[in-house]
Formats: C-alpha cells, sequence, structure tokens
C-alpha cells in the first residue's frame, strides 16, 4: 500500500525530500478552497413577503410569494397585463417603501442559495461553474464551491451590500469546513449586482475577504433606460413587457417607489455613448431647445416633476422623470375630467415626498460608491444591440389629439409663448450595447480593470449574457488570472518578496 505525504497546493513544483526510495509513495495535494459567489441582477432575484415561506395567501388577498422570475407560470398570472396598482401592492406593499416588506426566496439553511436566484436567467451558468471539467487543471489544486447569493433588489444596494459583506463571511467558514483552507471568496456579478458587489467590497468592510470581482454587463454609471421605462414602459411587445410593464403608469408606481430600482438611473457620472454628459434631449425642427443635465441629474431631472400634459399642470415639466399622479394609484388626487390628456387632476403631496425621500437613498449611495471598485476587478459589457444611451424626444404640433401614456410610448403635452399645442414624442432607442446597459456605462470602469487576454466587449442580449460562451470564456480566463495572481504571491512571501 503506497505511503501517503500531503503537499500544499502551492509546493506542487517544488522538490519533495526525505521520502523512502524502497516504498511505493502517494503524494497527496492539499487543495485550497476559493467560493465563486454569484449576484445576480435586478429582478434576477426571488423574493417573497417577509416573515413567510412564500407558499400561502396573505391576509392581503395576494400571494406570499411576490416576485419568482423561476415560474413563468407564476409571472404570467401574477403580473402580465396588471396594473400599476396591483404591481404596486406586490412589491411596495399598501403604504410607503419599507425595506423589511420582502425577503429572499431561500431555503433554510440557505445552502448554496439557488433556490433564490432566477433559475431560468441563471442556473445553466451555476452549473457551468460547477462542472469540475470547466476548470481542468486548475481543478487539481483549487476547490471552487459555486454559491449564489440573492437579494432584495428593491432595497438600496448599500443594504443588500452588507447584506452580501455578512454572507461572504459565512461562505468562508462553511468552505473552511470543508477543505481545511478558505481564505478569500471570488465575486461574479450580472448587471444591478455589480452595485451590490462593490458596496460590499468598497462600503461594507468585505474587500479583504474578496480575491477579485468579475462584472458582466454592469450599469456602472447608470442605465438611460431606466428614464426610458419610466416614462414609456419596458420596450418590446413580447411577454416580457407586458410582466415588467408596458407603459409609464404600469412600471412607475414600482420603480418610482423603490430604493433599488432608482440607483440604476444615470448618475453624475454618467455619459452617453459619445462622451456627451446632456443624455436627456428635446429637438425642435432639428433644433435642440433642451439638453440635461448639465451637472447634476438629480436636481436638474429626477426632481422636476413630470406630467403628461404641461397645459394641465403648468407648474410641471413633461420631460421630468416622474409624474406625481402615477405613484400611488390607489390613493389618486381627484380626477379631472376638464382634461382628457391628463390622468389625475393634482398631485397627491404625500407619494410625492416618499417619493423624494426614497430618491435621497438612491442619491446618497450613488455619492458614496462613485467609481470606486475593488483592486482586482474585471469587466465586459455586451454588445450588438439596440439601446437607451440617450433619450430623445421631438416636438410636433398636437393637432391629433392623442394620451400622453400609450404602451411602449410617451407624448409629452405643452403650449408655445403663442399659445399653440405641441407635444414632445419620446423616440425609440438608438444606441449601441445589450439592449438595456449603454457600452458607455458598462465599459466606465474598465480603465480601472484587470484585462484579460480577450476584448471586453462580448457579443449578447443583457439578460441572458452568462448563457453565452463567450460570458463564459471570459469568467474562466478571469478566475485563471486570480489564481495565477495568488500563487504569485505566495511564491513571493516564500522567496521574501
Amino acid at each position: 500500500m503506497p505511503k501517503e505525504s500531503t503537499v500544499q497546493w502551492d509546493k506542487v513544483d517544488e522538490k519533495i525530500t526525505n521520502l523512502d526510495t524502497d516504498v511505493e509513495h502517494k503524494i497527496v495535494v492539499k487543495r485550497e478552497a476559493i467560493p465563486l459567489v454569484f449576484v445576480p441582477g435586478i429582478m434576477g432575484s426571488v423574493l417573497r413577503r417577509a416573515g413567510t415561506d412564500g407558499t400561502q395567501t396573505g391576509a392581503d388577498g395576494l400571494p406570499d410569494m411576490r416576485w419568482n422570475p423561476s415560474s413563468a407560470g407564476f409571472m404570467v398570472s401574477n403580473y402580465s397585463g396588471e396594473s400599476g396598482a396591483h404591481r404596486r401592492q406586490m412589491l411596495i406593499g399598501p403604504g410607503s417603501y419599507s425595506s423589511d416588506f420582502l425577503e429572499v426566496h431561500n431555503s433554510n439553511p440557505v445552502a448554496n442559495g439557488f433556490q433564490g436566484v432566477s433559475s431560468d436567467s441563471y442556473l445553466e451558468f451555476l452549473q457551468f461553474l460547477e462542472n469540475p471539467d470547466t476548470w481542468g487543471p486548475l481543478g487539481k489544486i483549487f476547490d471552487f464551491p459555486v454559491y449564489a447569493v440573492g437579494y432584495n433588489w428593491t432595497d438600496t444596494n448599500l443594504n443588500s451590500g452588507k447584506m452580501l459583506a455578512k454572507r461572504i463571511d459565512e461562505v468562508i467558514e462553511e468552505a473552511k469546513q470543508k477543505t481545511g483552507k478558505c481564505e478569500k471568496v471570488i465575486v461574479i456579478t450580472h448587471s444591478m449586482g455589480g452595485l451590490v458587489s462593490r458596496a460590499a467590497s468598497e462600503l461594507a468592510g468585505a474587500k479583504s475577504k474578496i480575491m477579485g470581482i468579475i462584472h458582466g454587463v454592469q450599469p456602472a454609471t447608470g442605465a438611460a433606460a431606466g428614464y426610458w421605462r419610466v416614462k414609456a414602459g419596458f420596450e418590446g411587445w413580447g411577454m416580457t413587457s407586458r410582466v415588467l410593464g408596458n407603459s409609464g403608469p404600469t412600471v412607475t408606481p414600482i420603480l418610482g417607489n423603490m430604493p433599488g430600482g432608482l440607483e440604476l438611473l444615470p448618475n453624475k457620472n454618467y455619459t452617453n455613448n459619445d462622451g456627451r454628459q446632456e443624455w436627456l434631449t428635446v429637438t425642435e425642427n432639428g433644433t435642440e431647445i433642451l439638453a440635461v443635465p448639465q451637472s447634476d441629474p438629480y436636481s436638474e431631472i429626477y426632481r422636476v416633476q413630470g406630467t403628461g400634459s404641461e397645459v394641465s399642470h403648468p407648474d410641471r415639466k413633461y420631460w421630468g422623470l416622474i409624474d406625481p399622479d402615477l405613484l400611488d394609484p390607489d390613493n389618486p388626487p381627484p380626477l379631472d375630467s376638464a382634461d382628457p390628456n391628463t390622468i389625475f387632476g393634482g398631485a397627491r403631496p404625500i407619494a410625492w415626498d416618499e417619493y423624494v425621500k426614497v430618491l435621497g437613498q438612491a442619491e446618497n449611495f450613488h455619492n458614496s460608491i462613485g467609481n470606486k471598485i475593488h483592486s482586482s476587478t474585471y469587466t465586459f459589457h455586451g454588445t450588438g444591440h439596440t439601446t437607451t444611451d440617450r433619450v430623445e424626444m421631438e416636438t410636433e404640433t398636437d393637432w391629433v389629439k392623442f394620451g400622453s401614456y400609450p404602451k411602449r410610448g410617451f407624448r409629452g403635452k405643452f403650449t408655445d409663448i403663442e399659445g399653440n399645442s405641441w407635444k414632445a414624442i419620446l423616440q425609440q432607442p438608438s444606441g449601441t450595447g445589450d439592449g438595456t446597459v449603454s457600452i458607455s456605462s458598462a465599459s466606465s470602469l474598465d480603465s480601472q480593470a484587470q484585462r484579460p487576454p480577450e476584448p471586453m466587449g462580448t457579443p449578447g442580449e443583457h439578460e441572458p449574457i452568462y448563457k453565452t460562451q463567450a460570458a463564459q470564456n471570459f469568467v474562466v480566463r478571469a478566475i485563471s488570472g486570480l489564481c495565477k495572481k495568488l500563487y504569485e504571491e505566495k511564491r513571493g512571501q516564500k522567496n521574501g518578496g
């Protein structure tokens, strides 16, 4: 029977001494665990009413399960074609926003966390990471347990980042118990998960526990698509749009009431794909009559009360992000039947005040995170799809009377100084990116990031990007690079470096 000897993984290329010459030897490599922690994008976590198991119907007559992208039947039954009021009840609740209203639908104990994230979007990729064949020789010296960490995406990314930091500590301890050695994790993110992981690393104290972070299609400086969707609903004519909301009145009650959604809006560092800071423009006969923001989208766009009709609300601007009348459809101000172009006759002040409070959380997060990233960061962006990198409205006379909030569109009504009626029509997206995040935003941190051998631009659409071979290859190369760096650091320590 062979005599067994153990060698640490970082000494496998060193000469093994003091072995008996007349005995058969078996050399066992002591592997180190490097957990791979995946953090999904917005709407990619399964959410239930806090304090429930997600299987019952609550006192409000709605299911305790509130968002389950792993079940197409659930999403169609509970969201397809539903009103803004229903969507608000499901995700925000009957009162003001509370971060304690929802929680991730994790198992107890959490285990690998796969239950808490969308299986349709991510299971294939998670199984790819779990497959020993993915890692080849690396798998002989490292153990790569895979975890998914869902989060309450309605909440501010700062709170989600704190939760992730705590979960990273738990994962390291669990891996250490199984393998004997685990010091750090590698974090892989999708979209908004990048903001969550940066919050964990840079704001919540997890940096020293993270070997590196791989960001896929992160809206690092925000996404102009967020503005477009609040005003006009989600793009496209398929089931996705019907489920997520196909008009301003079905999207605003959700995104306008949650800090997480508002933190995806363009921040002060955002520029369009041409490098221009003024990403919202209005043109009249080819001439720009509005170009904002000049410096601060919060004061210049987000805190400007919006409206479908300045005729009905002369104190508002049609291009302001949020129409206050759409924030709380269950408690609207009185209907103004005198003007068919407006939905309600006046803002309910408390709804606007609540929005401003939640918006303040988003602004504080943007100011805190800035362009901060982990020192070992890899990034890639998606390409090949029409994307909102700028928001454009064009004016025309309003002699044909249509409503301001059609499906997948917006028409802002106003009058000129001569009293003529006009409308500003929101134009369809025309930029480039992954269909949701522009190249300018997803690549804005590239100059600070590490560069693997292949390009940082990956052909693919935003939501299913990790199903592409290119994205999977990028992740493997980035992890290989991080492992190589770890090896070199270990060798440097041994050699006195």
